[in-house]
């Protein structure tokens, strides 16, 4: 990010000083600072550029992808465990559609508690 003094006073931005005229780049510390818009609204600078953002460091991108990924086995986790937990008294309605999203084909149970134990048995993997 860039600032441009076009009004007739010094313009100062943390240890930055620019005289009528010049250009400067802006502290980093500063991209985001409110002062920047006053002196704009003033008429006396020109802002240029965007905020800079760091790129991110290979390390970071695998590590943010790892937890993602841990996140992910925990939810799948917690989701197995509560719906093993939700088979006590889960009326046959409920069955159907967990045997279902589990990929059982209802067809192939002789009744509701075949059906039961092919869902725990699922569940438990």
């Amino acid at each position: 990010m860039r600032i441009e003094n076009i009004g007739g006073k010094i313009i100062g931005i943390g240890d930055v000083t620019v005289l009528p005229g010049e250009t400067k780049d802006v502290p980093k510390a500063y991209e985001t600072s409110p002062i920047l818009e006053v002196y704009r609204g003033l008429g006396m600078a020109r802002i240029t550029g965007g905020v800079s953002v760091p790129a991110k460091t290979a390390e970071q991108i695998a590590a943010e992808k790892a937890d993602a990924e841990k996140k992910a086995a925990e939810d799948a986790e917690a989701l197995r465990l509560a719906r093993l937990a939700s088979l006590d008294g889960i009326s046959e309605e409920d069955l159907g559609k967990l045997a279902d999203e589990l990929g059982i084909n209802m067809a192939s149970c002789k009744d509701q508690a075949d059906v039961l134990k092919k869902v725990k048995a699922a569940l438990k993997r």
